[in-house]
């Protein structure tokens, strides 16, 4: 079917097929890979620099508060000295949306960098196919301006980190082509419809930068409404809560019903939450992470599944990676599963992840099974975690076996576990709850903390845990 539409589109097109040059930026084409294929049946050439208007606003601690808009033949207050970070918006969105000057803000803040906002919202409008054309040109004006700073400011091309969202993820892919060993690109959630599974000359991939870190937060396939693309792009893909629906955001039928409910009350903005909530969610992971105390830690996993049962939890001796802006290629590599809160209505989104091992006594200690709710809380020196839920009457415990349960806080603890306290309640099923014991033994419960990667083994101070009751688990 694939090789029908391609020798189909090629057919329609070929003829048509067109080339456009721009002085400075180079010639552009909307043949093959750019058209004639099943993920672009067609498109359009990008429009004229002058059309797509890209507009370039410096800010750094020398302009303190204020901002300079700045050009390939005016520089202004750019200091070569510095690394430097640009923000790229992605379809309908502009350099002064809330996300970009809050994104600015936090990297200032720890950070002594230039960062460069890229408006380009005169070419990121309707029709959807003419601004993933346009983001060619973007990219190129990237890269013109980034060589121009190293060619006469004498900057390092290392030392440039390009941070885009959406279709701004493919315009970094455009521009790190163009120049020679770039530092880096952060892919925020990179556009998919028109770029999933197309050849890499056409989206972002890892031969874009010397390190390409991406967020995939809204992977769900195109026809269900899903904006991102799930597949791996760079050195490393972040898949936080599986990449796809985001927790508390929308799946298809609600976005569609939510959507279209915005619309009759012409609610701009309500549209865009319904049908971009997940899609916008890897930008707030990402700017929460720079200043987050929490880590964001990423574990290499094959699915979403495994990582939930909390098979995935053991870094590399490279060490665990970060999803977000401290992410770093010396850490591990590849696919990096994790879990994070609701992208909305919360001030954090990061979450600490535990691999509890539930060792279960003897069956001469324990009785034959057990089965109900099992809760759990940890303790430090100063601390006292949220209580979690082990189990609730999903598995059955069973007499020397070992259960594998994902724990995972919303406030992080920042001192080692010294203590945990399980409480159990056995299950009011009333046809089959006169097969479980009304109590329960573990011989010990092995902690393994997904950020610090210690492992930290706890024994019980009352042998038998008893239908509502708790028992305390030391170090030992």
């Amino acid at each position: 079917m694939q090789k029908f539409l391609f020798l189909l589109g090629s057919l329609i097109l070929g003829a048509a097929s067109k080339e456009i040059c721009y002085d400075q930026l180079g010639c552009f084409t909307d043949s093959y890979p750019f058209s004639g294929n099943l993920q672009r049946p067609f498109a359009l050439l990008p429009q004229s620099p002058q059309k797509v208007s890209v507009k370039f606003t410096l800010y750094n601690k020398v302009l303190g508060t204020e901002s300079q808009v700045i050009s390939y033949a005016s520089l202004g207050q750019f200091n070569p000295s510095l690394k430097t970070k640009f923000i790229v918006h992605g379809f309908i969105h502009n350099g002064i949306k809330d996300w970009v000057i809050d994104m600015k803000n936090k990297i200032l803040r720890v950070e002594n960098v230039n960062v460069i906002v890229v408006d380009w919202s005169k070419g990121n409008g309707f029709p959807y196919t003419q601004a993933t054309a346009n983001t060619q040109i973007v990219g190129a004006e990237i890269a013109r301006l980034i060589n121009t700073m190293i060619s006469s400011q004498g900057a390092k091309a290392a030392d440039f980190h390009i941070i885009g969202h959406s279709l701004g993820s493919h315009i970094a892919g455009y521009a790190g082509e163009r120049v020679n060993g770039l530092g880096r690109i952060t892919a925020l959630d990179p556009a998919g419809p028109y770029f999933e599974n197309t050849d890499p000359k056409v989206r972002l991939d890892p031969t874009d930068a010397v390190y390409v870190d991406a967020i995939h937060s809204d992977g769900t396939a195109n026809l269900f409404l899903g904006l991102g693309l799930i597949q791996p792009i760079g050195h490393v893909d972040f898949y936080p809560n599986g990449g796809k629906d985001q927790p508390d955001c929308g799946t298809t039928s609600d976005k569609l019903l939510n959507g279209i409910f915005n619309i009759a009350i012409l609610d701009v903005e309500g549209v865009e939450e319904s049908l971009a909530c997940s899609h916008m969610a890897a930008v707030y992971f990402f700017t929460d992470s720079i200043t987050s105390k929490c880590k964001y830690s990423g574990f290499q996993c094959n699915s979403k599944d495994d990582f939930d049962r909390g098979n995935c939890m053991k870094c590399s001796s490279k060490g665990c990676n970060r999803m977000g802006y401290w992410s770093s290629p010396s850490n591990d590599l590849g696919t990096l599963y994790l879990n994070t809160q609701a992208p909305l209505n919360n001030d954090h989104y990061c979450k600490q992840n535990f691999k509890t091992s539930l060792v279960s006594n003897s069956k001469d200690v324990t009785g034959v099974q057990a089965r109900g709710k099992f809760t759990i809380f940890f303790e430090t020196s100063t601390e006292m975690s949220s209580v979690e839920i082990l189990d609730d009457s999903n598995g059955t415990f069973k007499p020397e076996s070992t259960e594998i349960r994902l724990v995972s806080l919303n406030e992080p603890l920042m001192n080692p576990i010294e203590n945990l306290y399980v409480f159990y309640k056995k299950t009011n099923n009333f046809i089959s709850s006169w097969l479980y014991e009304d109590k329960w033994s573990f011989r010990y419960i092995q902690v393994l903390n997904g950020d610090s990667q210690t492992e930290t083994k706890f024994c019980p101070t009352s042998t038998l845990i008893y239908t509502d009751q708790t028992v305390k688990f030391r170090k030992c």
